[in-house]
């Protein structure tokens, strides 16, 4: 029955996943090239440091919820209600850092302008992910599958005709970069609208507080939250040092080749919606199913990420000139640096994961703050020397640190488990009836 419904959930999950991703990657192609090598380097600086903060509104509070709603027989509303009233307040919270962050780049400003329309739709895309998680947890991902092609469809729908009416109008390429944000804001709301609307058919949450929930969010889910900021930091912080030590251009260019190999994570992705909810199960009930379950998820998303990195390395430049046209050409380069990195991502995947359904937040988040440090080296180092191609190698490395340090602790992790269950089992056997 598990392995059924696991099967199922990957067939909505990764038709879900290829609409919402092929309208995204067709999206992110009309916007770079509208947008021009160093504009679009501007708009994805203002992108990330969107997607950097944004984490403050949900600090593991998604996976958190996706765990306890998959352990439960059926979604708890008061948990869920709870829940969504503490993202409520770190939403306000959020939304007041997005200001300062447009204020200190006021003598920007379209680029100003920019960051505050790239946090509103930070926050909005949060709030939808919330939704999935709920969806994950009752393992109902043909709603998340509908939410996501719809949101990505209104995404391209809206960006579309604002880059369209732009052209037209003979707007700059600052001034686009305003419209476009503002257009993906305005899909953001309309997504939110939409998920919400589904969340209903499954759960009717009970807003609400208590000290239990804050106890909760203290011991078990803001550990986990910091190794998620963590984990953003290394991945999104290349950008920022690209920015201010290379420029414009180059992190355009950079940009324009990280999002081919960003959108490649929606496969261990896919895997990890569809098992994440059988793992954390078969972890609590520390039965062998956990163990066996880890490897065939490992074992597939191998085979899978030497496929996506020979597909980087073998064709950067084909793939750069379909998506950008020319003048992204040096992407090609930052693109077949990154292939290395595929198989590592996919692998890290499920042993980031594998850390939460163990219980192991704590080392989870020492890792992830080492890995900063790794990472901030690398780009040091790497970036004065080779621009982009350096931030992709430090990618890389950081990727190789972070499976080093967690793939030990899962296996550990599984063993314990496994020993302890036998223990219980041995030990039941000896009270006899």
């Amino acid at each position: 029955m598990a392995t059924h419904r696991i099967v199922r959930n990957i067939g909505w999950k990764t038709a879900g996943v290829v609409v919402e991703k092929g309208l995204r990657l067709v999206l992110v192609a009309l916007v770079a090239r509208a947008l021009g090598t160093a504009t679009y380097g501007q708009y994805t600086y203002a992108v990330a440091l969107a997607l950097l903060t944004v984490q403050m509104t949900d600090l593991g509070l998604g996976l958190f919820l996706a765990r306890e709603i998959a352990r439960a027989e059926e979604p708890p509303p008061k948990l869920v209600g709870h829940v969504l009233t503490l993202k409520g307040v770190l939403s306000l919270a959020y939304l007041a850092v997005v200001a300062v962050i447009a204020w200190v780049h006021a003598d920007e400003p379209a680029l100003a302008w920019t960051l505050g329309l790239a946090g509103v739709a930070g926050l909005c895309t949060s709030l939808v992910e919330a939704a999935w998680q709920v969806f994950r947890g009752v393992q109902r991902l043909e709603l998340e599958a509908r939410s996501s092609a719809v949101y990505a469809a209104v995404q391209l729908g809206v960006t579309g005709a604002t880059l369209a009416g732009s052209q037209v109008a003979g707007l700059t390429s600052t001034q686009i970069m305003v419209t476009v944000s503002a257009a993906m804001a305005v899909a953001g709301l309309v997504a939110v609208a939409h998920a919400w609307s589904l969340v209903l058919k499954v759960v009717r949450p009970l807003p609400g507080w208590s000290r239990e929930t804050l106890r909760r969010f203290a011991v078990e889910v803001l550990p986990l939250g910091l190794a998620i900021v963590a984990s953003l930091v290394y991945f999104k912080i290349d950008v920022l040092m690209l920015r201010e030590m290379r420029g414009d251009v180059e992190t355009g260019l950079y940009n324009a080749g990280y999002k081919v190999f960003e959108n490649l994570a929606a496969i261990p992705a896919v895997l990890m919606a569809a098992t994440f909810p059988a793992l954390s199960r078969a972890v609590h009930l520390a039965g062998p199913e956990a163990g066996r379950l880890h490897l065939k998820t490992l074992s597939a998303l191998v085979a899978a990420g030497v496929a996506a990195g020979l597909l980087l390395a073998v064709f950067p430049s084909l793939i750069t000139r379909l998506l950008y046209g020319d003048q992204f050409g040096p992407s090609a380069d930052v693109l077949q640096a990154l292939a290395p990195s595929v198989l590592l991502t996919f692998v890290n995947y499920l042993e980031t994961h594998m850390l939460v359904a163990l219980g192991l937040v704590w080392p989870q988040f020492a890792i992830t703050a080492a890995l900063i440090g790794v990472n901030i080296a690398a780009n040091l180092v790497l970036i004065p020397k080779w621009g982009g191609v350096g931030a992709a190698v430090a990618t890389a490395l950081t990727e190789l640190a972070l499976f080093a340090m967690a793939a030990p602790l899962v296996w550990y992790g599984l063993r314990r488990a496994r020993a302890h269950a036998t223990a219980n089992t041995a030990a039941v056997a000896a009270e006899g009836p």
